[in-house]
């Protein structure tokens, strides 16, 4: 089955960060991306089960998707890392490229982690994806005079465990900053385009342009440009994971999934 996560506003999905001086204080800025890291998916599941009693555990899961669908058309979109899309809109593949106009920028406090309290002198800008608007203009990606307007929109993430049905209709903090986001249980169905695609980080031990290996196994994987970069876990307890080395999405990959944690969305393999 699948789970729509639509934000109800501008959500943010910061994937690393840096500090750098500015007029005499520093400024916390980013690297934001238009789908979330597995581990915001596995926290927003976890919470969501821990309220409605059905456990302390997220479930397994796969994705996260990009999810459009208007009157006429539909888009499924897999995260092409950095800053990118790759989409199955009603059975043909386009690759779409996130712009800063996807993007409201908002400027705030820095807060330290250890006092909670604010750092005097220290601001942070935040850039808040706006996914209405995104999903709008990839439903008219093939030139249309953006007569398409998204019924449904959001993260889309598909899970075997029934239990997930319960959590329709469901509002759970969501992304950086805990925005609002409202869960529904959705019937997808589309024509393929006959991919499969690395649609998450895949944790790994080490790898190059043709396979990568983890333990004692191995994948062979395909793309025009593959990138590996060093990658955090997340969070537990306020507390920073690991960071390990990470293939990132996306390439083409005959397994099912890839990698370390894939229990817990890291190396999804999706077909679209």
């Amino acid at each position: 089955m699948y789970l729509l996560i639509k934000p109800l506003g501008s959500v943010v999905f910061k994937w690393g960060g840096y500090n750098s001086i500015l007029l005499g204080g520093a400024i916390n800025s980013g690297y934001f991306e238009p789908l979330p890291m597995p581990s915001t998916i596995y926290g927003l599941l976890k919470y969501a089960y821990i309220v409605t009693k059905l456990g302390n555990e997220a479930p397994k899961f796969k994705g996260p998707l990009l999810y459009a669908k208007s009157k006429e058309k539909q888009a499924i979109c897999v995260h092409a890392y950095p800053l990118g899309l790759k989409c199955n809109i009603e059975g043909e593949e386009k690759d779409i490229k996130v712009e800063e106009e996807d993007f409201e920028r908002r400027i705030g406090i820095a807060i330290n982690r250890e006092t909670k309290m604010t750092k005097e002198g220290y601001i942070y800008m935040e850039k808040m994806l706006d996914l209405y608007k995104l999903s709008k203009r990839i439903l008219n990606e093939n030139g249309e005079t953006f007569k398409e307007e998204p019924e449904k929109y959001g993260i889309l993430i598909e899970t075997d465990d029934e239990n997930a049905k319960k959590l329709d209709g469901l509002v759970a903090p969501f992304g950086g900053e805990s925005r609002p986001a409202k869960i529904s249980v959705e019937e997808i169905s589309f024509k393929k385009i006959g991919k499969k695609l690395l649609a998450s980080p895949a944790i790994i031990d080490n790898g190059d342009d043709n396979h990568v290996e983890w333990g004692n196994q191995k994948a062979s994987i395909s793309a025009k440009k593959i990138i590996y970069r060093l990658i955090s876990l997340g969070f537990e307890f306020d507390k920073r994971l690991e960071i390990r080395l990470s293939l990132m999405p996306t390439v083409e990959v005959s397994k099912d999934s890839i990698g370390y944690f894939t229990d817990k969305g890291w190396g999804s393999v999706v077909e679209i």
